[in-house]
């Protein structure tokens, strides 16, 4: 939902700067910068990194990693997003 309101404001402030543009270059440069920027912001942010994808569980990787202080051994952090629930998975073999 965000993101297509990100889309709508960027194609509203292009269209203002292309409106401005008729009575003066100088006025209608913000608009255009900015309404270009939040378009090309928007439309290409998820292939600058990619998305991280549940796994068939349900669970998602948060990216943490440490050694866990009782055991020693190294683990990785994942979540669930529908519960929140954190666990801890021991990854060091």
């Amino acid at each position: 939902m965000l993101r297509a309101i990100l889309i709508l404001a960027g194609l509203c402030a292009l269209a203002l700067g292309l409106f401005v543009i008729r009575f003066s270059w100088v006025g209608a440069m913000p608009w255009l910068i900015f309404g270009g920027a939040l378009l090309l912001g928007t439309l290409f942010e998820g292939r600058y990194r990619p998305r991280v994808r549940s796994g068939p569980d349900g669970w998602e990787p948060t990216g943490e990693k440490f050694i866990d202080p009782g055991t020693g051994k190294l683990v990785d952090v994942v979540y669930n997003p529908k519960t929140g629930e954190r666990e801890y998975r021991d990854i060091s073999q």
